[in-house]
């Protein structure tokens, strides 16, 4: 059984809207930032390396957010990312939002496709991202 994937980081000004609260779509775009900093930790290369090199994207196929409490502009803030589950060419990620007082404000399921971006076509996940995937897959 693997581990998730952690990153901290505080809540930045462009992440707030005129309320002074984090701006929702700002909280889901760290389901992507989640993604990129898991594999950039992974390997020399990272999630660059996938796509620049490689010519592989992971887009967005699916997306749902639930939220439980605000962020402020400062806050810091504890994203977890755990995978579920992956086929052949697809990945199901939970990621966690939580103030950095232990508040948990946000869940993210996140499903992305693995796409050859010169079509783009759907492809295999090649078996070097499967292997970082099996290091944060959790059961249950």
């Amino acid at each position: 059984m693997g581990a998730p994937h952690s990153f901290r980081r505080p809540l930045r000004f462009d992440e707030v809207d005129a309320a002074g609260f984090a701006y929702f779509p700002r909280i889901i775009a760290l389901a992507h930032e989640a993604l990129e900093r898991m594999l950039e930790d992974a390997r020399p290369g990272g999630y660059a390396g996938w796509v620049v090199r490689e010519r592989i994207g992971l887009p967005c196929v699916h997306l749902g957010a639930d939220f439980f409490a605000p962020l402020r502009f400062g806050d810091e803030i504890v994203v977890r990312t755990r995978v579920v589950s992956f086929g052949q060419t697809s990945v199901v990620f939970e990621v966690f939002v939580v103030r950095g007082d232990g508040v948990d404000c946000a869940k993210i399921d996140y499903v992305v496709a693995c796409a050859q971006l010169d079509g783009p076509t759907k492809h295999p996940l090649p078996a070097s991202l499967r292997e970082v995937l099996e290091r944060h897959l959790m059961e249950g």
